[in-house]
């Protein structure tokens, strides 16, 4: 299957250059993309424009989104959900319908720059050494401050018909799959999934860059082809 790779914020598409590899080892190909745009809408229209380019009903590809590209790939998807045949959550999860990527990010000029490492959870930057901190910090690009608080809203409800695997890092996957069954209003979009499977991967935030080759096969595994119920 063709994989569409979705950088999460401060990322480009090198975020995935580690896990590319692990999927195309297992047979599929692989098009990590930068996402471009001053809007949500215009990053979520750059992702819909790849996957017109590369997509057909008849061969529908993965999306796959971390962190603050969660909620993308999904409005993406949203726009387009015969031309996509997986969702992959990478530490992130889609908000219900009105929500934001994030609002509470502080904004200097116009933009939001990646945050001190001081204002993270010790789950959040779990395994990032000094070495990979500095990598970090090398690559992290600017968020225009827009597509952290506009706000998305979904129009197509086939878009549930996806199958979706998240891949949770910072939280056990135990109590991911907790709060989707007790409803959370977080979760509404993870409830209709029809096809929802959650893994946990005990990294911290960045798993592409703390355990790339963890994460490739936990993806390998979510896109292997299930076998059919007998007759």
């Amino acid at each position: 299957m063709h994989v569409i790779l979705v950088p999460g914020f401060w990322l480009d598409a090198s975020a995935w250059d580690e896990v590319a590899p692990v999927l195309q080892e297992a047979g599929h190909s692989v098009q990590a993309i930068t996402r471009t745009g001053d809007t949500l809408d215009e990053q979520v229209a750059g992702i819909v424009a790849v996957l017109d380019a590369v997509a057909t009903p008849d061969e529908p590809v993965a999306l796959a989104g971390h962190s603050g590209a969660g909620p993308m790939v999904l409005l993406a998807a949203d726009r387009r959900p015969s031309l996509v045949a997986h969702l992959l959550y990478v530490d992130t999860f889609p908000g219900p319908d009105g929500a934001v990527v994030n609002d509470e990010l502080p904004v200097v000029d116009g933009v939001v720059p990646l945050p001190s490492w001081d204002v993270w959870e010790p789950a959040t930057v779990r395994d990032v050494t000094p070495a990979v901190r500095e990598d970090l910090e090398r690559r992290a690009v600017p968020e225009p401050a827009a597509v952290a608080s506009d706000p998305f809203h979904y129009t197509d409800p086939a878009r549930h018909a996806i199958p979706a695997t998240v891949v949770s890092c910072e939280a056990p996957a135990t109590d991911l799959a907790a709060m989707v069954a007790e409803h959370h209003a977080w979760t509404t979009e993870l409830v209709a999934v029809e096809d929802l499977t959650i893994v946990g991967l005990e990294t911290g935030h960045w798993p592409m860059v703390t355990a790339p080759r963890e994460l490739g096969a936990l993806l390998v595994q979510a896109l292997a082809p299930r076998p059919t119920a007998g007759p």
